[in-house]
């Protein structure tokens, strides 16, 4: 009798074992699973001004556009003759993936307006001319 009774308290005592793994296992689950609930808003949705800002090039003209955080913004323009190289403007989100842009020609009190749009993750189409994000 006395063999069996030893045999049942370890029986016990491995179940009792095997129960407080499982339940650090869960622990460990639950946390990791409340992890991936919280970052996911953040990792996934990205504001689209997050999208557009950087630097982007027109390969065709060799001219580039700038979009800064801050809703500024500088063309380093190459091709058109009576204006400045580097014109300055200010940027705004219109709709999701378009944007308006409005530049300062000096001279000129009254501000240009163009829109654009995102096309994927890497092109932006400014009024007719397409730029590609330069890494």
């Amino acid at each position: 009798m006395l063999v069996i009774t030893t045999r049942a308290i370890k029986l016990i005592e491995n179940t009792l074992s095997i129960e407080k793994e499982a339940q650090k296992i869960m622990r460990l689950f639950s946390i990791i699973l409340l992890l991936m609930v919280l970052l996911i808003p953040v990792l996934g949705c990205s504001k689209p001004e997050s999208k557009v800002a950087g630097k982007w090039i027109n390969e065709k003209t060799s001219s580039s556009i700038e979009f800064n955080s801050d809703k500024t913004g500088v063309i380093h323009q190459r091709t058109q003759v009576g204006l400045p190289p580097d014109l300055a403007f200010r940027w705004k989100m219109v709709n999701d993936g378009q944007f308006e842009v409005e530049v300062t020609v000096p001279g000129n009190p009254t501000p240009s307006k163009a829109t654009g749009k995102l096309e994927g993750n890497d092109i932006l189409v400014l009024q007719n001319d397409t730029f590609k994000k330069m890494k």
